[in-house]
């Protein structure tokens, strides 16, 4: 059998496949790499952008650039849904691509939660691309302080990590963290008195326990109808899958492609699926990025095995991984289990794994 294998998406994920289907290539099969964006953002840096720690190019992957040192096909388009039967993958703009075997890693958008005005008023941290341009753009419309009041909604590492990047950013801002639960409810108690004890050390107000019900272009109400005020609102509130994945067909976990341990969805076997797009049924993750790269060797051998009519090879994330967490300046903290450590040496240790990991991928 030979073909045509088309990667959708230009996440952490694939750019491990463009790398190991050109070092390795499939005798009589082409690859492509689909993806809306000439460049991919390493959402591990983004706080270390926001805060002025990197230039915007530092963390940037040029696809094309990529594809091409590998020999792997590139096509600059957005995919809005796939026909199984006939194998084509839909693209905005009325054009199809054929395919024999087909990879998803679309990524995620920040859910909105049912608050009112989030879509009209709210700035989502996902798609990073678009938070990072957005977010400049809101900057520089207020002049060289900024905002004067920035809300960040969201209690999970991300709504951490953007909110102290923005302390580090903006001295003189008025920062709130709203979280509509405890905040890092996930992580060991420890980690959390300290990240409280840093918010409150970096001036950042936090409202625990208190979901917001809506936002405005100035203002955002509370669950318990209090209004804060806020001339900038960033949303940080978990993932949402790509809205087109509903109309595919395939079988969905709470809006995203349900697969199986070899990473197949479990609709087709000719589909596979990875990072936030995609969960794993029976090993629910997270959605963070150390999941989606590190599901880049367990995809790659399996697309190679289904294409050579071999056996796959069921994959199961870890359950217990090291976080890294930036807290603004050159500072962050490193947690796994109930061990957690601090200090400037663990911003360098994630200077050091976040630039490796990038530099790999850099032509």
């Amino acid at each position: 059998m030979a073909g045509r294998i088309v990667l959708v998406g230009g996440g952490h994920t694939h750019v491990h496949l463009v790398e190991a289907f050109g070092k390795a290539p499939l005798v009589g099969w082409r690859v492509l790499l689909v993806s809306p964006e000439p460049k991919t953002a390493y959402s591990g840096m983004v706080p270390g952008v926001i805060a002025g720690h990197y230039r915007r190019e530092a963390l940037e992957i040029d696809l094309e650039r990529l594809c091409a040192a590998y020999g792997i096909d590139f096509r600059l388009a957005r995919a809005v849904g796939i026909d199984r039967t006939g194998k084509r993958l839909h693209l905005e703009g009325g054009g199809e691509i054929c395919y024999d075997l087909l990879s998803l890693d679309v990524g995620s958008a920040s859910a909105t939660n049912g608050i009112a005005g989030a879509v009209e008023h709210g700035l989502p941290v996902k798609p990073v691309g678009d938070l990072l341009d957005r977010l400049e753009t809101h900057i520089s419309s207020k002049g060289r302080d900024g905002p004067e009041r920035i809300t960040v909604v969201g209690g999970g590492p991300a709504g951490i990590e953007i909110v102290l990047a923005l302390r580090q950013r903006l001295a003189s801002a008025s920062l709130a963290l709203v979280s509509a639960g405890p905040l890092l409810e996930a992580h060991p108690p420890g980690v959390r008195r300290h990240i409280r004890h840093v918010l409150a050390r970096r001036a950042v107000d936090v409202e625990e326990s208190q979901a917001v019900a809506a936002i405005g272009q100035t203002e955002i109400e509370l669950a318990d109808g209090r209004r804060l005020e806020s001339d900038l609102t960033l949303l940080a509130t978990g993932a949402a899958a790509p809205a087109w994945l509903a109309q595919t067909g395939l079988r969905l976990a709470n809006g995203f492609i349900a697969v199986q341990p070899t990473l197949q969805t479990m609709s087709d076997p000719d589909i596979f699926a990875a990072g936030d797009c995609a969960t794993i049924v029976g090993s629910e993750r997270p959605k963070a990025g150390v999941f989606a790269v590190r599901a880049g060797p367990p995809l790659a051998a399996n697309l190679r095995a289904h294409a050579q009519g071999r056996p796959l090879r069921p994959w199961s994330p870890q359950e217990t991984y090291l976080t890294l967490m930036a807290t603004g300046g050159r500072h962050a903290v490193a947690s796994r289990g109930a061990f957690f450590v601090a200090g400037h040496w663990v911003w360098r240790l994630k200077d050091w794994i976040d630039r490796s990991w990038l530099r790999r991928y850099t032509c």
